[in-house]
């Protein structure tokens, strides 16, 4: 019975002094601004952005200077559709860190959301001259792409691309490019590599098989076109599998 009591004391004096060790940490913690900004995080990849706002008020109140908290909440605005309040809180990430080139390429973003496309490539472009952010790089040339300037567009798509090789959308932007500019079997080398990343994936496919039919490759194009008429469920889809179904049949008759 004494070693039992002795045991039971032992425990509640364990409890007793790690109450006040624990209070202490609590104390620290709220007090350390990286430990905030570690929340406002969490909250963000659950998509909870009111309450990561919350966690980053308490740490710019902590450390005003705290840059990647302001590029955060710049995210958190966007993301909540406030687009001004998010160029604002990229504006003031890169007034304290004009070098981060993050708070540059997520600012271009906002404003190619809003249309402003020659305020997003000058954003992109600072993105890229300081670390060469592979992203920045893939959105001025997906920028170039859809300006129809081709060789532009395939000169920073390579530059994403060198950066990062496994980057989906920029091999399926090169891909895209390359059938355009007339360089269809380049084009089929890119949409495969992307597809061992996505194999599933509904539009890739179909610039696979756009790119098949652009080499003559009739029969490969039909093939992954039967077989997306059985997945795809949107209609604007469905309606560019079947012209496209319909042009081979076409070439196909007249061969």
């Amino acid at each position: 019975m004494k070693i039992k009591l002795f045991f039971i004391l032992f425990i509640a004096f364990c409890l007793f002094s790690c109450a006040p060790s624990q209070k202490k940490i609590q104390e620290q913690q709220e007090k350390d601004p990286q430990y905030q900004y570690k929340n406002s995080m969490l909250c963000m990849n659950y998509g909870l952005y009111d309450e990561a706002l919350k966690y980053i008020k308490k740490t710019l109140i902590l450390d005003p200077q705290h840059f990647p908290s302001y590029n955060l909440q710049g995210l958190a605005y966007s993301s909540k559709n406030e687009k001004q309040e998010a160029i604002k809180s990229f504006q003031k990430c890169i007034e304290i860190n004009p070098n981060f080139s993050e708070a540059h390429h997520n600012l271009g973003v906002v404003y190619e959301e809003l249309g402003q496309i020659d305020q997003a490539e000058q954003e992109y472009k600072k993105a890229f001259e300081i670390d060469e952010n592979y992203n920045a790089s893939y959105q001025l040339a997906k920028i170039y792409y859809t300006q129809n300037k081709l060789e532009l567009a395939l000169e920073y798509v390579d530059k994403s691309l060198n950066k990062f090789r496994m980057s989906l959308f920029a091999l399926n932007l090169k891909g895209l490019l390359l059938d355009r500019l007339g360089r269809s079997s380049e084009a089929i080398e890119y949409f495969l590599q992307a597809l061992k990343i996505a194999p599933n994936e509904i539009n890739m496919r179909f610039n696979l098989a756009y790119a098949y039919f652009n080499n003559k490759e009739y029969g490969k194009a039909k093939d992954i076109l039967e077989r997306l008429l059985k997945e795809a469920k949107d209609k604007k889809a469905l309606d560019q599998i079947n012209e496209l179904l319909k042009l081979i049949r076409e070439k196909v008759a007249s061969a």
